[in-house]
């Protein structure tokens, strides 16, 4: 070969070196630009994406908000529905109440207070020359009290709730227990005797207003009871205290020695000088026993109703035929000769 035709191979070689590295670029290029292509769709992608589920958190959000609104809505007028209907029948109950009205009231605190109003209508306070006490109305005439309120007294003044006086000589007591029982003759109002004022009628009769009575069998310890009386006389005529029955079948007898104590129950609601012969009530309004003494203000001694409750009939026959006598055979010493006018006869030898 000559050396053009060298030359020219030469050249050749080097075009084709050229275009190849012209090609291998260009590839380079191209795939270094479909790389860039690449990751910025991926990343526009992701950031659609983010987009897109805020936008799907959003919608949830105020989908659960709405749900909820509905919800609480749905429960507000479910509420109101139900008190409409409990306002009927708070309706219908109140309106059954005054078709009955023996019926409790349902609030507890005016039911008591109503119940202490009649409570008190049948308590009284005593006055003698001696001492004074408290008592209670278990009969039209009858005033139940504590024995050691009556021993040795003949001559009682009756202080009524509302203020009347009643004047009574007679009582009774019982042998074995504190217990005892006044009957007053005569219910015409005595208040004009003692100066304290006047009634528009001074000849009228007073009403008494007997207590209804229950056994302390039928109590439990613990129940709540009430005491209506005059502590300390009659500057606290009337007075309420209340607690519950702290003991059942306590034997007193070592205090009460004489007054059959040994089958007391005792109460917690203050007592005192004065308040003896009051009622005890349970909160039914029912008198469960007579209070007669304590060891302390709040260690309260009371004798039970039962004590007389099967008696009550037998004790007013006892004040009801006192107006009889009971006739004595006379003497063998002498006699009436009733054929001529009565006269006198001596027997033989005198």
């Amino acid at each position: 070969m000559d050396d053009g035709t060298v030359t020219i191979q030469s050249k050749k070689t080097e075009m084709k070196n050229v275009v190849i590295t012209a090609i291998i670029t260009a590839v380079l290029v191209v795939g270094v630009a479909l790389l860039a292509i690449s990751w910025t769709v991926g990343r526009a992608n992701e950031v659609f994406d983010a987009k897109d589920a805020e936008i799907a958190r959003v919608k949830r959000a105020a989908r659960v908000s709405n749900d909820t609104w509905f919800s609480e809505m749905t429960i507000l007028v479910d509420e109101n529905t139900v008190l409409k209907h409990e306002i009927a029948e708070g309706g219908a109950c109140a309106a059954k109440r005054a078709a009955e009205p023996n019926l409790p009231d349902p609030t507890p605190e005016s039911n008591f207070t109503d119940l202490v109003q009649e409570s008190i209508k049948g308590v009284v306070h005593l006055a003698c020359p001696q001492w004074q006490g408290s008592g209670f109305v278990v009969g039209p005439r009858l005033i139940a009290t504590a024995r050691h309120c009556v021993e040795g007294v003949e001559d009682f003044v009756i202080t009524t709730h509302d203020g009347h006086k009643l004047k009574s000589t007679r009582a009774i007591s019982d042998k074995e227990h504190d217990v005892a029982f006044i009957w007053i003759d005569d219910l015409t109002c005595a208040r004009q005797m003692f100066g304290k004022g006047t009634c528009e009628d001074a000849s009228h009769q007073v009403i008494l207003h007997p207590l209804p009575l229950g056994s302390i069998a039928d109590c439990v310890l613990g129940q709540s009871v009430y005491v209506i009386g005059s502590p300390y006389g009659k500057v606290n005529f009337n007075s309420l205290t209340t607690g519950i029955i702290s003991g059942v079948n306590r034997d007193w007898s070592p205090l009460g020695e004489h007054y059959g104590w040994e089958v007391a129950f005792t109460v917690d609601s203050a007592g005192h000088p004065g308040n003896s012969g009051c009622p005890v009530f349970t909160t039914d309004g029912v008198v469960r026993g007579i209070l007669v003494g304590g060891f302390s203000p709040v260690l309260i001694s009371v004798m039970p109703c039962d004590l007389f409750l099967a008696d009550l009939p037998s004790i007013r026959l006892m004040f009801t035929t006192d107006r009889y006598r009971r006739e004595e055979a006379t003497g063998y010493g002498d006699y009436y000769n009733y054929q001529d006018g009565n006269e006198y006869y001596p027997i033989d030898g005198d």
